[in-house]
């Protein structure tokens, strides 16, 4: 199921059966869920206290029994209920506890569940759903009962629109470049910018200001922990050159020394190439993470980016990226031998 088609049954009051989101975008994957909870309720909180049951599983473990305790009970003084369960750490569930999730979501797929809808989220982080041509073994499980969307990123041009609207709350519009240049800052995370948002606006209004300029965005706009240069090598690999080319003019901004930062573009690239090796060879993220001494959830990360590629892509990349720090070294080219990088690579 695609996001139109889920937002298709919640605009048409149809929602029911088995959903779990999964993706990127934790945003609007609760967002969604949020809805169909709402549906269910009629927006009436008395209803809601008795027939929305939210479970929470954060840490390393799912407790089977809690969820089939909310799914067994009926639901009270109206015609259906709505059952939410967030599970952090989908990849960190024991094999056994996987095969009961599996087990309960075709039960509650049936016809004896039919006022009751069940809705899974997967944390961003903690699952690995594979590639659209070949989903992990859990995905393709649960594929067979559960009606299956996946949040990805947003588009530019709908992360622009969903930031024009929050802005407009404030009274205020933004120049061209803006948005891009929150999001270069920022992540494409919605949960991040919302916050970001917030502060750039109130910031911008608060100095009487109409429209939001790139230098309200450099005078608050904090960087998140996400390291910059995989952005830019994830760019380089998902052949964005205009989305690397972006992430790299806010290091120029910054001033930052073009041999550090091609240093570590560099060191990403060589990352994401080995992470392509161990997917090659049939290794897990586990075991990547380990040979690199590298924390799960970045492993996590590279392991998701190195799928879009093959092996040989990311051997050219590393190599012309050692084509360019041989250029920045022994010429006084600066930025430019990065620029060339970028635009060389993402043509491949």
């Amino acid at each position: 199921m695609t996001e139109s088609e889920l937002s298709r049954e919640i605009k048409n009051a149809a929602v029911g059966g088995v959903y779990f989101f999964y993706g990127e975008e934790d945003y609007t994957k609760n967002h969604r869920a949020e809805a169909i909870c709402n549906l269910v309720s009629g927006g009436d909180a008395s209803l809601a206290a008795f027939n929305v049951i939210k479970l929470r599983f954060d840490d390393r473990g799912v407790d089977m029994s809690k969820i089939s305790d909310a799914m067994l009970s009926p639901p009270l003084m109206s015609p259906m209920k709505a059952v939410h369960v967030h599970i952090a750490f989908v990849d960190a569930m024991t094999e056994k506890e996987k095969t009961a999730l599996v087990e309960q979501v075709e039960e509650y797929s049936g016809d004896g569940f039919s006022d009751c809808v069940l809705v899974i989220t997967a944390g961003s982080d903690g699952f690995d759903p594979g590639t659209q041509k070949k989903p992990s073994p859990l995905l393709s499980k649960l594929s067979k009962y559960a009606k299956c969307v996946r949040f990805d990123y947003q588009s530019d041009a709908k992360l622009a629109q969903w930031m024009s609207r929050h802005f407009a709350e404030y009274g205020l519009t933004f120049e061209v470049g803006v948005p891009e240049m929150i999001t270069s800052i920022c992540t494409r995370s919605m949960y991040r910018l919302s916050g970001e948002i917030k502060k750039i606006a109130a910031y911008a209004a608060s100095h009487g200001a109409t429209v939001v300029t790139a230098e309200h965005v450099s005078a608050c706009a904090t960087r998140t922990d996400e390291d910059d240069a995989f952005r830019l090598a994830n760019c380089i690999t998902a052949g964005d050159t205009a989305g690397a080319l972006a992430a790299l003019a806010v290091k120029m901004r910054r001033r930052e020394d073009p041999i550090l930062v091609l240093a570590s573009v560099t060191k990403s690239l060589c990352e994401l190439a080995a992470a392509s090796a161990f997917i090659a060879d049939g290794r897990e993220k586990d075991d990547f993470a380990r040979a690199m001494k590298m924390h799960e959830y970045k492993a996590g990360l590279c392991m998701r980016a190195a799928r879009m590629r093959s092996p040989e892509f990311f051997a050219r990349a590393v190599r012309l990226a050692a084509e360019a720090d041989r250029t920045l070294k022994s010429s006084p080219v600066g930025y430019a031998a990065i620029e060339r990088l970028i635009c060389a690579a993402t043509e491949g």
